[in-house]
């Protein structure tokens, strides 16, 4: 199980002195905690914390990264984007591969033309079946960006 995994790495970065990792895993840690705690009291009937439900906590977690690097490159903080950046890759160590840009386009193509979408009306059967597809696999913005590109050259 991937709290097991995020566990025994909280472990070795103990052991070998890295502060930024072992901090970083203890946030990720609490957080998988939180949401443990948030399952049990609203009595869910499947409150059972899955690799699935960390896997949402730690894109969560990414994304926030990524919102931060954005707003720090506005401020012109580059010491802060970097440990940003360092913490977003940290984080994507537990996530499946994700699919590169070169990767996500041949895909939405793909998928384009087997659901016959033809405009912008078309972009939610793309997005489906691109989620029930490559749900771990891909960044949703940037597919939604790609998918919106794809179908408005294709209505022109």
């Amino acid at each position: 199980m991937l709290v097991e995994k995020i566990k025994n790495d909280l472990t070795k970065h103990l052991k070998s002195g890295d502060k930024a990792k072992v901090s970083l895993t203890r946030l990720l840690l609490a957080a998988v905690k939180d949401k443990e705690i948030s399952l049990r009291t609203n009595a869910e009937e499947d409150n059972k914390l899955n690799d699935s439900l960390v896997m949402d906590i730690i894109k969560k977690m990414i994304k926030q990264r990524n919102l931060a690097i954005e707003s720090f490159k506005k401020a012109n903080r580059l010491d802060l984007v970097e440990k940003e950046k360092l913490e977003s890759e940290l984080l994507s160590i537990y996530l499946p591969k994700q699919l590169s840009d070169i990767e996500l386009t041949s895909v939405i193509i793909k998928v384009i033309k087997d659901t016959k979408a033809e405009s912008i009306r078309d972009m939610s059967k793309v997005m489906k079946v691109l989620k029930e597809d490559y749900g771990d696999h891909c960044d949703f913005q940037k597919a939604s960006i790609i998918v919106k590109e794809n179908l408005s050259n294709n209505s022109n």
